[in-house]
């Protein structure tokens, strides 16, 4: 592990447009990377930086503003003439509807020579589908994560328009996804679709166990370091390193629960506690720290308060420790 770190982020950055009129930056990638620039500066570890297009317009300046206060560098978000992205938003019993607009600036992602030297250097990267339904930004993505030589997050995100259906994924894409990527995040949801588009059959009929028999597959098929599957209010399961871990249920009211973002700052967590060598029990807290948070708001950027980045910092030092007496050589076998 390198004294500062470097995580990259790469795929859609859009407006998410909510019923209410409100509009925040998101964007599945984006969001993973934005929390994980959080965490990383200010903790003083490093940077988080992200790739993608954004339009010559408002919206796009509007996200390039929104970066730069965060503190991340806007030097990867090129400016094409096709429009910022936009999706909107539906909130309906505690999940979340799309439509999301098609033919926007970052469907034509393209490398250039930094980018490719990026790839080279950086730690750890994360990509999800949606962005991969066109073929220069499938392209650039692929490019991109293939040539990372550390953690490779496939964040599977599966995001399909409410009004007509229409899937901005394929197996395909899924699979060659999976092939690229050391570790794996998705929903129950989610996993049940890919599956099916896998050819994936489970044993049992048990919700649980068909989750586990799932997680083992991939972990086995696609050579994956960690499988992690979130359900909602139901918490969430976890495969790593010959173990099987699950998150208690939410004991958040779920009224007041806002589900946009919360899994992109799940597997923010999630990676940090990866980069870091941590144990999969505390890789699972940072994740729940962050997802606690984030669903008690609209937005799925929200800075971190003080009193979440000081449960961020109790558990640096009680994972720390415990990562150290493990890499040591005198600790027992």
């Amino acid at each position: 592990m390198s004294s500062r770190q470097c995580v990259v982020g790469i795929g859609e950055v859009l407006m998410d447009v909510f019923e209410n009129g409100q509009a925040t930056v998101g964007g599945a990638p984006f969001n993973v990377t934005f929390h994980l620039h959080q965490l990383l500066t200010v903790l003083s570890m490093g940077e988080a930086v992200f790739l993608s297009a954004v339009g010559r317009d408002a919206w796009g300046r509007h996200i390039c503003s929104v970066a730069a206060a965060a503190g991340m560098s806007v030097k990867y978000l090129s400016e094409t003439d096709r429009p910022t992205g936009t999706a909107l938003v539906f909130e309906r019993e505690g999940g979340a509807g799309f439509e999301i607009k098609p033919n926007v600036s970052w469907d034509s992602i393209q490398l250039s020579e930094d980018a490719r030297r990026l790839a080279q250097s950086c730690d750890a990267t994360v990509f999800g589908s949606l962005a991969q339904r066109s073929e220069v930004s499938r392209n650039s993505i692929r490019q991109f994560v293939s040539s990372v030589k550390g953690h490779r997050l496939y964040d599977v995100n599966l995001r399909r328009n409410t009004t007509d259906g229409g899937a901005g994924y394929s197996a395909e894409i899924i699979a060659s996804s999976l092939k690229l990527a050391t570790v794996v995040k998705m929903n129950d949801a989610e996993l049940e679709e890919v599956a099916s588009l896998l050819g994936f059959t489970a044993e049992s009929i048990d919700p649980d166990e068909r989750i586990r028999q799932f997680m083992q597959r991939l972990r086995a098929e696609y050579s994956l370091t960690t499988v992690a599957i979130t359900r909602g209010s139901k918490g969430a399961l976890l495969a790593s390193e010959g173990k099987q871990l699950r998150l208690p249920d939410s004991a958040l009211d779920q009224a007041l629960v806002h589900p946009v973002g919360a899994g992109d700052s799940f597997a923010a967590g999630l990676l940090f506690g990866i980069m870091q060598g941590w144990e999969p029990e505390h890789c699972l807290e940072m994740a729940n720290i962050l997802s606690s948070w984030v669903v008690q708001h609209a937005s799925a950027t929200s800075p971190l308060p003080d009193n979440v980045l000081a449960e961020v910092r109790g558990l640096l030092a009680r994972a720390g420790k415990t990562t150290a007496a493990r890499r040591s050589p005198s600790s027992p076998r």
